[in-house]
């Protein structure tokens, strides 16, 4: 049988599967998105670098000198912004978005503005992505997603956070069906030692990640490259669609 997929996408063997691909990153200013574009580059791909602060993006490109396509300082809610971006040097053989804006709090003293921004980050932005995927992704080529854990394992305080996050597991299923051949799978982190508690005190963290390690059966909270190093298998290997991989160190099931 013929192989007709490319080098970039063919996946499967961790043999320079990313050698020479396009990546467009969202969320490559920090956290789980950076650890992405940096493992990536050093596979060997190019990385188009995109999220909401130019320093950020810039302070990553930095480290990634030549390997850095383009960085796109955008509001992945505004569809012509994203459409713009990803135009300059599309095709891509990877669209991979870690982008959230969330606030974890009681159901009933959630604003309008901050289930607004959940919904923006987390939903609009995947959508407007999955729709310049049509035109601007490989034919061959993959969308990934970022949903979490409480999309099944809710909490006092995680209504519309799980709320989105199974919306968007749904929605990549329904692409990966309506975007054939292209691929659309969700990585579904647990708790990771990232920005996203920067809310709490040192103390509080502290606190919240011995209990959150105590619980799960590997023992520890992940960190940023345990996501990163997911995302790129799912990228590299041809043959993973319309899944959500779970690397939440056995929370689904503690």
């Amino acid at each position: 049988m013929t192989n007709t997929t490319s080098q970039a996408t063919r996946g499967g063997d961790g043999l320079g599967a990313l050698i020479g691909a396009k990546i467009f990153v969202v969320g490559a200013g920090s956290g789980v998105g950076r650890a992405i574009a940096s493992m990536a580059a050093a596979r060997g791909a190019k990385v188009a670098l995109a999220g909401r602060s130019r320093d950020k993006l810039d302070a990553t490109g930095a480290t990634l000198g030549g390997a850095v396509l383009g960085v796109y300082a955008l509001d992945v809610t505004d569809r012509a912004q994203v459409e713009a971006a990803l135009a300059e040097h599309g095709p891509y053989d990877h669209i991979v978005t870690t982008a959230a804006d969330l606030t974890f709090g009681p159901f009933t003293g959630l604003t309008d503005a901050q289930i607004e921004g959940m919904l923006a980050s987390k939903f609009w932005g995947p959508i407007n992505l999955g729709r310049a995927a049509e035109k601007h992704l490989a034919p061959q080529g993959s969308l990934l997603f970022f949903s979490g854990l409480a999309a099944y394992r809710q909490g006092p305080g995680s209504s519309i956070v799980g709320v989105v996050n199974i919306a968007l597991e749904s929605l990549a299923a329904a692409l990966a069906i309506e975007l054939k051949p292209k691929r659309v799978n969700v990585i579904s982190p647990g708790v990771v030692d990232a920005g996203s508690w920067s809310s709490m005190s040192e103390d509080e963290r502290t606190t919240f990640f011995a209990d959150v390690a105590a619980a799960l059966p590997v023992g520890r909270v992940g960190e940023v490259e345990d996501e990163a190093h997911a995302a790129l298998a799912v990228m590299e290997n041809g043959f993973i669609n319309g899944t959500v991989v779970n690397v939440d160190g056995g929370g689904r099931v503690a």
